[in-house]
Order: structure tokens, then C-alpha cells, then sequence
């Protein structure tokens, strides 16, 4: 990203941003049901399970909670990639949400109990469904991949009201689900340690493969949707080779895979995994044995403070893996991912959110916005990022502190995913969130229609309509335009269009293009330079 180790600005949004995602507010979640009779039993692989109406009417739609995918990683299974769960004889009650997976808990963390047995999912299915023909929508949280949880997401409103039949999923988090070793290495056929998270989220999506039918959906139709670290996710997948059955469509939320949020190399990921392992294990014969007998609490707080993604855990490119065998962008380029249908977008002002809580600078004048870009960026960028975002006046400078920062790490990546995968061949359609303040996760309580006390505590009713119309009508058949909304025109990268998403939504083109026509000289200018 250019940037130099002294920039706490940068420094800190490398490791804050999707923690909002996830963590920072509930969308409205479920509740249990009213009595004995309101529940409802469904048959899976694994075992019967029962589950609940929300409001305690037959009529309703249905919530299945807290329901294994893989066997509790504990022990031996700490680190390890996800073992398929085993099979249970009594009907499983699938009443509440089980723990969040592990991570530090405090203002952005999930809320309730977290444990190491996490690796459960939620499932919300239309009442009264006899065939295994709705369309099914699986959405990965964010939490910048350290913290977050499912139970933050209520799918009920998008199944009882549009018809889909939702899933939502925890992960391992931390250094939990991105340990990268050599101690680890060979215990892996093709030494790819250091993607557990995303190997549980790939084990959810076989699941739904397998067991969704009996919920109503229908698993040749399903689209994998996510926000911040979870559309980062979302986005893997979709280049993964070991995920290309799995998913039909692609909704991807102010995050993406290339460019902006940082995908580690093999030898990152290893340097972060043996900084910690030396942390807790130095001088020990067997490290790994000794790190599956350290505290888990213990191991998600390490590096913690040091920004977004703590000490530095991410998505690892690892050559010859089945997860991420190159880099996202030449997986795209060479035509090896999943071409189905994409939605892609960001929010007006991403930012704004980190200034909110505390973890960005806020500026009030030019002179300060000056200091700030001086203090981010390398002495050779710093004058150009001045002059292409000059700020007229002091009014609006942490606007455009807000715009720089936008741009560089969420909207002009999120460009470069549609040009290139448009490129190939994909249906692409572009969004920019625009309704009240902007910021980044605004736009959660929109798509699963429930307000958020932080993020918006009354919904604006036809922002609401025409983002859960659209999400819906894509999951069902891969476009989403119907007579309902105004026409969202597919992606053309030489003008741009995508759909302003506001309380009058409305097509437009040129989005950003200057700007991000600035960074991507700046990103060839860096890869020339390597």
C-alpha cells in the first residue's frame, strides 16, 4: 500500500477496519420460540433438528440456530483444518445461537459468549415450502478477521418477506484461524497452513450444499454474500479453486481481494505465526503442542492493539493450495475463478466510521489535512495525494481526508474487481451506499432490513425497499433489476455506471474515475518499481 511503519493512521485502519463490520452493532437479532408447539424438525446429514416460528405463529418464517458444521476445534483439532461434524441421534434444538468464536471482547466485539467451540451456523427458511426451489443466500460477517459473530445478522425478514432462504456462519478468528508454522506445515499434505477461517467458512458452504434442500433451498442456486473482512471472504471463494461448486453469485461489500485490504504471502503469514509462537512457546521442543495448550483467550489478545487485522492476520496466498494458490488478482486475470454474477460496491464516506470511534484522525483544517497525508504516506506520494484531493477550504478538509482513505482502501479496489472481472466475461453490477452518513457497515441494516441503535436507528423505508429488492431479486436469478426500482445498469468500465443507493436511488456514471484513475497509476508505479 506505499506506506511506511510510521503512519498510525494507516496503520491502525489495516487492522480496524471490518471490526465495525461485525462487531460493532446488532442488526436486529432472533429470538426463541414461544412454546412447544411453534417448533418445527427438519431433517439433515447429520441429524434431526428443531427449530422455532420467531413470532410463534405458524405462517411465519422459520430460525434454526446454533447448528454444528465441523467438530469443536479443540485439542489435537486447534488450528487444524475443519472436520465435518459428526452425527447426533437426538433431534439437535436449535433454539439459541451457539458462542462466538474467540476474540477479545469489548465495544466492537460480538456480543454473548464466545468459546472455542464456535464452528456453528444459523439458518432463516420461509414457512410452508414443500419443494427445494428458493434461493438461497449465505452471508460471511466481517470483524476484520478477529472479531465479529453470526448471531449480529437476523435473516428473518429477508426470508419471511422475500422469499430467500438465508444462512449465516461463525469462523475461527485471530491466530486461531490463521496460524501460519512450519510446525503446522507438516502436518498438511501440501503445507498450506495458514487459512483455517477460510477452510470453516468453505466446510459451512458444503454443508448447504448437503443439507439446504431440507430447509427449502435450493443449492444449485445460492449467492455468497458478505461485509468488510466477510465480502473480503466472499471474495476469495470466488477465486478459490476448492470453493468453485459451492456458489452462483457474488455480493461483495465495501471489501474485496484486490487491492486495499492486505492478503498476506506465505512468508508474512509464517513471520507472524512464529513471532507469536516464540511469544508463548520460545525454547520448546515440540511449539506446536505447546501453543495447543496455551489459553485460547491468550492467543487472540496477541498483537491485539497492534491495528485492524492485529498482529497481521489475513487471507495467505500459499502456492499449490486448493484455498489461494496465487494472487487474486492474477487468478482473475487468468480466467481461473468463478464468473457468475457480481454485486460490488461502497459506501459514499467508509472513513467517517473509523473517525467515529475513535480509531482515524480527524482534521479541521487544510494545514491539518496536510500534516496528516505528510504524516500517512511515503515522501514521493505524499505531494501527488495533496494535489489530486486539495481541499478548497477548512470546512471541508476531513472530507476529503474522508474521501482519500475511501477511495484507497475500499472504493477504487472495489473499481478495480469490476474492470477486471468484467474484463473476463462477468455480469457485473457496481453500487455506491449513499443514504445518511455513509460510513462503512451503514448499509448492513438496509440489506437485512433491521435498524441498527448505532448505525441506523430508523431505516429509511425506500432505501430499505429497494436494497433488499435488489439483493433479493439477484440472489434469485442473477440480475437485480425488476419493475419495482429504478433500472440498475450492468458495469461498463469505460463509463463507469453503477446505481446510487439512497432514498431516490438512481443510476450514474464516472464513479470516482479521477481519483481512482490516480490510484491505479500509483499501484502501477509500485508494482514497476518491485
Amino acid at each position: 500500500m506505499g506506506m511506511n511503519n510510521k503512519k498510525p493512521l494507516l496503520k491502525r485502519l489495516i487492522g480496524v477496519v471490518s471490526v465495525t463490520a461485525g462487531a460493532f452493532y446488532m442488526v436486529g437479532c432472533g429470538g426463541g420460540g414461544n412454546g412447544a408447539d411453534d417448533f418445527l424438525t427438519v431433517s439433515t446429514q447429520s441429524g434431526l433438528v428443531k427449530g422455532f416460528y420467531k413470532d410463534g405463529t405458524a405462517g411465519s418464517a422459520r430460525e434454526f440456530l446454533g447448528i454444528p458444521y465441523a467438530k469443536p476445534p479443540l485439542g489435537e483439532l486447534r488450528f487444524a483444518p475443519p472436520q465435518p461434524v459428526e452425527p447426533w441421534s437426538e433431534p439437535y434444538q436449535a433454539m439459541e445461537f451457539g458462542a462466538s468464536c474467540m476474540q477479545n471482547v469489548g465495544a466492537l466485539s460480538a456480543s454473548g459468549d464466545v468459546s472455542e467451540d464456535c464452528l456453528t451456523l444459523n439458518v432463516y427458511s420461509p414457512d410452508g415450502v414443500n419443494t427445494s426451489t428458493l434461493p438461497v443466500m449465505v452471508f460471511i460477517h466481517g470483524g476484520a478477521f478477529i472479531s465479529g459473530g453470526s448471531n449480529q445478522y437476523d435473516g428473518w425478514r429477508l426470508a419471511e418477506q422475500y422469499g430467500a432462504v438465508v444462512v449465516t456462519l461463525n469462523y475461527r478468528l485471530g491466530a486461531l484461524g490463521f496460524l501460519s508454522l512450519p510446525e503446522l506445515d507438516a502436518t498438511l499434505p501440501a503445507a498450506d497452513a495458514g487459512n483455517a477461517a477460510l477452510e470453516d467458512q468453505r466446510l459451512a458452504l458444503e454443508w448447504v450444499q448437503q443439507n439446504i434442500g431440507s430447509f427449502g433451498g435450493d443449492k444449485d442456486n445460492v449467492t455468497l454474500f458478505g461485509e468488510s473482512a466477510g465480502s473480503m471472504s466472499a471474495c476469495v471463494h470466488m477465486v478459490s479453486p476448492g470453493s468453485q461448486n459451492l456458489a452462483d453469485k457474488f455480493i461483495m461489500e465495501s471489501a474485496v481481494c484486490v487491492g486495499g485490504l492486505p492478503v498476506n504471502t506465505k512468508q508474512q503469514a509464517t513471520a507472524v505465526g512464529t513471532d507469536l509462537a516464540n511469544a508463548f512457546c520460545e525454547g520448546e521442543a515440540d511449539q506446536l503442542a505447546c501453543l495447543r495448550a496455551v489459553p485460547a483467550a491468550d492467543l487472540v489478545a496477541w498483537g491485539a492493539d497492534a491495528g485492524i487485522f492485529g498482529a497481521g492476520w489475513s487471507p495467505t496466498v500459499i502456492s499449490g493450495s486448493n484455498m489461494l494458490p496465487d494472487a487474486p488478482i492474477n487468478l482473475i486475470e487468468s480466467g481461473q475463478y468463478n464468473q457468475g454474477p457480481i454485486i460490488v460496491g461502497t459506501n459514499v464516506r467508509e472513513w467517517g466510521l473509523f473517525q467515529l470511534i475513535g480509531s482515524g484522525e480527524t482534521v479541521a483544517t487544510v494545514d491539518e489535512f496536510n500534516a496528516v497525508i505528510d504524516a500517512t504516506y511515503p515522501a514521493q506520494l505524499a505531494p501527488s495525494v495533496k494535489q489530486v484531493y486539495a481541499p478548497a477550504a477548512d470546512a471541508v478538509a476531513n472530507l476529503k481526508l474522508i474521501e482519500v482513505l475511501t477511495d484507497q482502501l475500499f472504493r477504487c479496489p472495489a473499481r478495480t474487481l469490476a474492470r477486471a472481472t468484467t474484463a473476463m466475461g462477468s455480469e457485473v453490477w457496481l453500487y455506491s451506499f449513499e443514504q445518511g452518513a455513509a460510513y462503512h457497515a451503514m448499509e448492513l441494516p438496509y440489506v437485512f432490513g433491521n435498524p441498527s441503535a448505532t448505525l441506523a436507528p430508523e431505516l429509511n423505508e425506500p432505501t430499505r425497499e429497494a436494497i433488499q429488492s435488489y439483493w433479493s431479486a439477484f440472489a434469485a436469478g442473477g440480475n437485480p433489476n425488476l419493475d419495482s426500482q429504478p433500472e440498475w445498469p450492468g458495469f461498463d468500465a469505460g463509463s463507469d455506471q453503477h446505481m446510487v443507493l439512497k432514498e431516490a436511488s438512481e443510476a450514474a456514471s464516472e464513479l470516482a474515475t479521477a481519483t481512482c484513475d490516480f490510484w491505479d497509476d500509483v499501484a502501477a508505479s509500485q508494482a514497476a518499481g518491485q
